[in-house]
């Protein structure tokens, strides 16, 4: 898996501007989701001082959970990397990445018609881009979610 200093992405924060990361290596195990999403926002709130963090808090549970259950088919071995970015007139960069062969987003069922809007599942990349001013993938040796917040204002579904 590529180094937190080796996922380069256009919405990737500059380091003359960065102001704080974390980097956080998690095992694929989904037993170990809802803590790491737990320490993953506090130290969020910590480092950029919002405290309306629910959205952050879900679009970062949904991706985790994809890499951890889509990415990399809930194998322990394998592990899913949380970079976090606060960057100085930015705002927050948070990138999920994962070891799997990764997906066709355009390919993405809306859950919000016919059989689909029924499923006990597929909402999550719908979810996480209604909770982020931006979200895209890169599908490199794994695939990665960038999400992006500019403002710690709340967000709207």
């Amino acid at each position: 898996m590529a180094a937190p200093d080796q996922i380069q992405c256009p919405d990737e924060p500059s380091q003359e501007k960065l102001i704080d990361r974390i980097d956080k290596v998690i095992p694929s195990d989904l037993r170990l989701l809802d803590d790491s999403v737990a320490e993953i926002v506090v130290l969020i709130k910590r480092i950029a001082g919002w405290d309306d963090v629910e959205h952050i808090d879900l679009a970062l549970h949904e991706a985790l959970a994809n890499a951890m259950t889509h990415g990399n088919g809930c194998d322990s071995s394998k592990s899913v990397r949380v970079s976090v970015a606060l960057e100085e007139n930015r705002g927050l960069l948070v990138v999920v990445k994962d070891e799997g062969s990764g997906f066709e987003p355009s390919q993405l069922a809306t859950p919000l018609g016919g059989q689909d809007r029924l499923a006990s599942h597929g909402r999550g990349i719908f979810l996480i881009s209604h909770l982020t001013d931006d979200v895209h993938f890169k599908f490199d040796e794994g695939t990665a979610v960038y999400m992006r917040w500019r403002t710690s204002a709340k967000r709207r579904i």
